[in-house]
């Protein structure tokens, strides 16, 4: 049984729905979009310390305008996934082209205490997401700090110690996961920039 917040008629689900054929579409577009020629698209989840996100619209605008400061384009996914110790983990998957423009945030978000784990495809390891995202190469310190982005505006929403970086790779599997739904009520789960 879901927990449900009267207040915000927000309820989130044990067993999420399964994806709609025409959510199923959207997102294989998506990550076609996303996806570079090998297939990998950069993927951060970003564990939420609360969920207004989810049915304030002002939180999600604002959290819209923030991450588009710093990334040319991306979606991000928001679902709520109940856990077996039986609590609530409320997080957003950020996708991400493989492009230069986003290490900055990428480097920012490490050193603010994200992890990096590998993830396996088919069996096989898929690369450190570092290692698709070429290096500027050498450059002064000073000039190298200032290139990375202070992303203490989303500290009252985001669990950096929590959240992780990856690379995923773009399969119908992928876009069956970010299809499926794991809550009803409020807004809608997806948030996207600079997609067309």
């Amino acid at each position: 049984m879901g927990a449900v917040r009267q207040d915000d008629k927000l309820e989130f689900f044990k067993r999420p729905k399964p994806p709609d054929p025409r959510t199923l579409d959207r997102w294989k577009r998506r990550l076609e979009v996303l996806a570079n020629p090998d297939g990998y698209i950069l993927h951060t989840t970003l564990a939420l310390s609360n969920t207004k996100i989810f049915y304030t619209s002002e939180v999600r605008d604002s959290t819209k305008h923030f991450l588009a400061q710093f990334l040319p384009s991306f979606v991000l996914k928001l679902e709520g996934d109940w856990q077996r110790s039986g609590f609530l983990f409320p997080h957003a998957h950020l996708l991400l082209p493989v492009l230069p423009e986003v290490r900055p945030f990428l480097v920012s978000l490490k050193m603010s205490g994200a992890t990096t784990p590998t993830l396996r495809y088919k069996g096989e390891a898929l690369p450190n997401p570092f290692s698709l995202l070429p290096d500027r190469g050498p450059t002064n310190v000073l000039e190298y700090l200032s290139s990375i982005p202070d992303l203490s505006g989303l500290a009252p929403l985001v669990n950096f110690q929590e959240s992780t970086i990856t690379t995923l790779k773009n399969s119908p599997s992928l876009a069956k996961y970010l299809g499926k739904s794991t809550y009803q009520g409020g807004l809608s789960p997806v948030i996207e920039h600079g997609m067309r």
